[in-house]
């Protein structure tokens, strides 16, 4: 199965990250998101089935398109824009409900996703890898910066 798939499923990028961006959402914007927002958080991510996204730049860079074709079929134009304006687009609202999920995910959801997607460790113990990771989203978010995640994945692997 590739990664994409396993990180959709019951890894990074499952129902578990996109109830984390709910909560970012509400917590960044004093407001729950409404349903059609609510519906693009469910689906900005479903992209990654079927890629090697830690693998493949070009595949992870691509994952927003399944879903906001989705999203624009639900909710017209404004879905597919949130959707797909969720990877770069620092003006978009899903961008930064999204890397700010990562700042309030709990421990054991990281530790989960460090053991069902081994890739994530590199070689270090689990439980530092998470720390790690957790020291970096927290300097990314607390500077403004809200970069993204895989970005802190390829400066592990010294591709970034």
């Amino acid at each position: 199965m590739k990664q994409g798939t396993i990180s959709v499923i019951c890894g990074c990028h499952s129902q578990a990250h996109s109830l984390m961006v709910f909560l970012s959402w509400k917590k960044l914007y004093k407001k729950y998101p409404n349903y059609w927002e609510t519906g693009c958080i469910i689906l900005h991510d479903i992209g990654h089935i079927g890629k090697q996204y830690l693998d493949s730049n070009t595949e992870k860079e691509k994952h927003g398109e399944l879903g906001a074709k989705i999203a624009k079929k639900l909710y017209g134009q404004k879905g597919y824009n949130l959707v797909i304006n969720h990877l770069k687009d620092k003006s978009n609202m899903l961008y930064h409900a999204d890397k700010y999920s990562w700042y309030i995910t709990p421990y054991w959801i990281l530790w989960w996703n460090n053991m069902i997607e081994p890739k994530l460790k590199h070689g270090k113990k689990n439980h530092d890898a998470i720390i790690s990771f957790r020291s970096w989203v927290k300097q990314s978010i607390e500077s403004g910066e809200f970069k993204p995640t895989h970005d802190a994945y390829l400066e592990r692997i010294g591709e970034k």
